[in-house]
């Protein structure tokens, strides 16, 4: 897990700790710690590198998150945006 937790956050990923996940908010990302650390390096650089156009956040979990984890999360991201 060290190697993929150093590519996180290289990649400009922070840990949250009450959400267990990686977020970058510049890329609209977040990686649940599962899905890092079931899957390889490679397949984490592959989300990484993915662009996304769409302007929505993308999740990578082992299994879709319900609407009311993304709501969750969303709400959460956007609180901590207008503390800054």
């Amino acid at each position: 897990m060290d190697l993929k937790e150093t590519l996180l956050r290289q990649a400009g990923f922070r840990y949250n700790f009450d959400r267990l996940s990686y977020i970058n908010r510049a890329a609209k990302k977040i990686f649940s710690v599962d899905a890092v650390e079931d899957h390889s390096e490679d397949w984490l650089l592959e989300k990484m590198r993915e662009r996304n156009d769409s302007g929505d956040w993308q999740f990578y979990f082992n299994d879709p998150p319900s609407p009311g984890v993304i709501r969750d999360f969303l709400a959460e991201i956007d609180e901590r945006s207008a503390v800054r």
